[in-house]
């Protein structure tokens, strides 16, 4: 068999001439031009790949990505998590994926004799999930986004025993850094060690032979997004910090920097790049981005001639308002938000009030008067309303959140709202059909770590604190 890392989540495991791929991102940019693979993915490795079959792990478009998608056979097996909704089903028909396979949680599929995967599922809104891969004899554990620990996790070591390779996400995809105080100075986003503590800790306790800093592999190229380059923790760093706390902690997993086209085999060991991707970072971003600057001209050029019709808004907004429960519909009573739309066409400004479900337009000179805001790309906000996607928009990092410092608490809930309604958490009713059961079943470990983090929380204790108990067992 061999193993081999493709890009930023993307990767590939093949044994006696069956391949399958997980999460190939292989081509292009994603979230509108602003999130790029780093390293960039060779050419030559994207024309060796013929799949006999694809895993993704969940929705997001560093994962679920559907101009790499459509490099393949329209009828290769695509396997997902059988999840509540059947949104990536759905999603995949758009993309001309004819054949789609779902995983219920903890439910195997068999590639071949000697060769199979096992889907885990994890999180309560947009689902991660890991996938556990058997090949000839080597277990491998692709974590990827899903933050498994508890009850979830116990249940996978318990049954797969050794982990050969445990491949795990390490930096933050979270839009902190793009919420700003209108009345004080902005807040620090969060610690940014603490990924790299969490990776220790997961690798502390699932012990696999070798660790592999995976799925975080990106880089952003746009002009909206650039400066936070800084905030991504690189592979070497995870490297130095995870060398540190094995010594430390007495643990003989040895961690290994892969980037797109470096492989792993019984017969070989590691096959490893000699090119040093991380010590002059800036200056490969710098070139990086001059090398990809017509498509983002291009991009910009599209986007110079796009408006948002307050009939998109107020559609939308409807459909929302409509579906939220009493409770969080009464948290919002009397709250506006000001969606901006910003191109070289025009400035638009909708104020939002989701309780009531109405929008008005406002006039560019009125901002102003608004003590909460979010500023979007007219073609994110245009698209956003259309495919029901402002989690994607956040995760971009091109969508600017602004409130005072008492209405920021608001605003990030009107923001809460948006994702469930992405997530079709709501209407609540939603979460009891066949499927939603069905899907939630198998998953009651889940519910029950969830119980045990909310106590812990309520008696003081942070999340930091709450998951280093969890993955010390």
């Amino acid at each position: 068999m061999r193993m081999q890392t493709l890009s930023h989540a993307g990767l590939m495991v093949e044994t006696g001439g069956v391949q399958l791929l997980c999460d190939p991102w292989l081509i292009g940019s994603s979230y509108w031009r602003s999130w790029w693979n780093y390293p960039p993915v060779p050419a030559d490795l994207i024309a060796g790949l013929k799949p006999d079959a694809i895993y993704l792990t969940h929705l997001h478009w560093d994962h679920f990505h559907g101009p790499s998608l459509k490099l393949f056979a329209p009828d290769t097996p695509v396997i997902v998590p059988y999840d509540r909704y059947d949104r990536m089903v759905r999603d995949l028909a758009t993309v001309g994926m004819t054949n789609v396979v779902e995983l219920r949680h903890g439910d195997s599929h068999v590639l071949a004799p000697g060769f199979r995967l096992t889907s885990y599922h994890f999180s309560p809104f947009v689902t991660d999930s890991a996938v556990v891969i058997e090949a000839d004899g080597v277990t491998i554990l692709n974590a990827n986004d899903a933050k498994l620990a508890g009850g979830p996790l116990d249940q996978l070591l318990k049954r797969h025993g050794r982990i050969d390779f445990a491949l795990r996400s390490h930096t933050s995809a979270n839009p902190r850094a793009n919420y700003h105080v209108l009345d004080a100075d902005d807040e620090a986003p969060e610690d940014p060690t603490q990924y790299l503590r969490s990776f220790a800790l997961f690798m502390g306790r699932v012990r696999p032979r070798y660790a592999i800093p995976f799925a975080s592999n990106n880089c952003l190229l746009h002009d909206d997004s650039f400066a936070q380059n800084p905030m991504i923790q690189t592979p070497d760093l995870v490297r130095d910090y995870f060398e540190a706390y094995a010594r430390d902690h007495g643990l003989a997993t040895e961690i290994k920097v892969m980037v797109p086209g470096d492989s792993w085999s019984p017969e070989t060991g590691f096959t490893l790049s000699d090119t040093d991707w991380f010590g002059d970072r800036a200056a490969h971003l710098d070139a990086y981005r001059a090398r990809v600057q017509p498509t983002l001209a291009r991009q910009a050029a599209l986007e110079a001639k796009i408006g948002v019709p307050l009939a998109a808004v107020t559609k939308f907004v409807a459909s929302v308002s409509a579906d939220l429960p009493f409770p969080l519909r009464r948290r919002l009573r009397g709250f506006e938000a000001l969606l901006v739309s910003r191109s070289a066409k025009r400035v638009e400004g909708f104020a939002v009030d989701l309780a009531a479900g109405t929008v008005r337009r406002v006039e560019a000179a009125d901002f102003a008067g608004f003590d909460a805001r979010i500023e979007f790309p007219a073609l994110i906000l245009l698209q956003s309303l259309r495919q029901n996607m402002f989690g994607h928009a956040a995760i971009s990092r091109r969508v600017d959140y602004y409130a005072t410092r008492a209405a920021m608490p608001k605003l990030q809930r009107f923001a809460q709202a948006l994702e469930l309604a992405e997530s079709e958490l709501v209407p609540v009713r939603r979460n009891f059909t066949r499927r939603s059961i069905r899907a939630a079943l198998p998953r009651w470990r889940e519910a029950v770590l969830y119980s045990s983090v909310a106590a812990q929380l309520a008696r003081g204790r942070s999340l930091v604190d709450i998951e280093a108990r969890l993955l010390a067992g």
